[in-house]
């Protein structure tokens, strides 16, 4: 199940996921002021965001079939 683009491991080997948490942490960190040091509670606020968030995706297709 490794290949499955819905499997955890699957995030780490997408670009699009990738550059979508960049985006989203470098949008928190200046929205937040910018504030020095403190760059990887914004990666990771922004991981937790998406990987919610395709999580929550995968659930509502499952529901589905």
């Amino acid at each position: 199940m490794a290949n499955d683009k819905d499997s955890d491991e699957s995030v780490w080997h997408d670009a699009a996921f990738e550059q979508a948490v960049r985006d989203t942490a470098y949008f928190l960190w200046e929205q937040d002021g910018r504030p020095a040091g403190r760059e990887k509670e914004y990666w990771f606020r922004a991981m937790e965001q998406h990987l919610r968030a395709r999580q929550n995706e995968k659930e509502l297709r499952d529901g589905m079939e």
